[in-house]
């Protein structure tokens, strides 16, 4: 069925086109209600809290004077936060025990600012209890309030559909393959869409993105447009930021990485591929789903991908998976897109092939952001700009609730 876009309108460039709406029953959502919980950044440095929170990491650090002390990192369903807590007495073992009993644990601890106005708060464990009563995965960060996995799911799914042969089934087939852990990853530890289906949401506005991008009689433009958009809220920041307190920025560090997108765009001077760009949308953060990890992750997943065992693991809250890290998730991208290929005996154009992995690996634009390659062709610079724009626009929707 078709019908007007009911997502959120991240750009007002993108227009409310009729555009596909997905209404089948072969992907399933389970566990994506929203719900409330911890997050420090509603409390103030000084502040004493009483909290029962998921332990995501607990590491034991040493100083260079040789004394030690534990860190964490909490989850809960408004998102994560950072912990520490200072060894009085007893040793690093020890005080660690209760934090890994059961994962989940009732806190008392003070709320930290480090640097002073710097907005970076913690939490400074005093004294700690574990919690045996709870299920961890009420735990893990959820979508915001309001927004529904189920409309991300069908947006996403329905602008897979109109994409034609074979490159559709290549998507649904990647999709059918990792689907469970493809909808609950969330798409970033801590900068953007950082709960479970933030990948999935991501991913789902990305192609929203992209698709009235492709649409547009001038795509070029329609990007610029979006650009100018940002920078309007980037500006609106500044003028509130002493009466908001403000420290920190959604869009610091963006637009000289917006603007190389678009003046590489203008120069390359061609229309954007649509069911590529699409394609690449889908494939640029899938290997999140090997390279993250938490608690209702599948243990397959690699044995699925590659030709290694399955994982059997303790999961708790949202962390890097000390493998997928080894390797990053542009790699794996690339190994899913070859799987698809070959499940569905696609053989594509060398030029074609080499264009999808190519987006996949360049897509965080500048080597010292992460990127395996530069941008080199038209898609791969609107496949950047739109991810850098929905990931920032995410980040600065979220400011403006705090």
């Amino acid at each position: 069925m078709r019908g007007v876009l009911t997502m959120i309108r991240l750009f007002k460039a993108i227009p409310e086109l009729e555009m596909p709406v997905y209404s089948g029953q072969d992907y399933p959502l389970e566990g994506t209600e929203t719900t409330s919980g911890f997050l420090i950044s509603n409390h103030v440095p000084g502040e004493q809290v009483e909290e029962t929170l998921l332990v995501a990491s607990a590491e034991i650090k040493t100083s260079q004077t040789g004394r030690e002390w534990l860190q964490f990192t909490f989850n809960s369903p408004s998102g994560a936060c950072k912990g520490k807590q200072w060894l009085n007495q007893g040793t690093a073992e020890e005080a660690m025990r209760p934090y890994l009993e059961t994962g989940i644990v009732h806190i008392s601890a003070k709320v930290e600012e480090y640097p002073v106005d710097s907005g970076n708060k913690s939490l400074t464990v005093q004294r700690v209890k574990a919690v045996h009563d709870q299920s961890g995965t009420a735990f893990l960060p959820q979508m915001p309030a309001g927004e529904s996995a189920r409309d991300y799911r069908n947006q996403l799914i329905g602008l897979i559909d109109e994409m034609q042969a074979p490159l559709r089934q290549v998507a649904h087939r990647v999709l059918s393959t990792y689907w469970e852990d493809f909808s609950t990853r969330p798409a970033a530890l801590y900068h953007h869409h950082a709960y479970i289906g933030g990948l999935l949401k991501h991913t789902a506005c990305m192609m929203t993105i992209g698709f009235g991008i492709c649409q547009s009689e001038r795509p070029n433009l329609t990007l610029l447009q979006c650009i100018q958009e940002a920078e309007a809220d980037h500006k609106n920041d500044l003028f509130q930021a002493s009466d908001r307190d403000m420290r920190q920025f959604a869009w610091d560090d963006s637009f000289d990485a917006l603007y190389q997108a678009a003046r590489s765009i203008a120069l390359l001077n061609e229309r954007p591929h649509q069911d590529e760009l699409l394609l690449g949308i889908l494939l640029h953060d899938i290997g999140k789903i090997f390279e993250y990890t938490h608690l209702g992750a599948s243990e397959d997943r690699f044995s699925r991908l590659v030709q290694a065992e399955p994982v059997d693991e303790k999961l708790s809250g949202i962390a890097l998976d000390p493998n997928g890290v080894l390797m990053g998730h542009m790699p794996y991208g690339c190994f899913v897109l070859e799987q698809a290929l070959q499940t569905e005996a696609v053989r594509l154009p060398v030029d074609q092939y080499h264009r999808l992995m190519h987006m996949i690996l360049s897509h965080h634009g500048k080597k010292e952001w992460g990127s395996s390659v530069t941008p080199q062709t038209t898609d791969a610079w609107y496949l950047h700009a739109i991810d850098l724009l929905d990931a920032r626009k995410e980040k600065w929707r979220q400011s403006q609730l705090t």
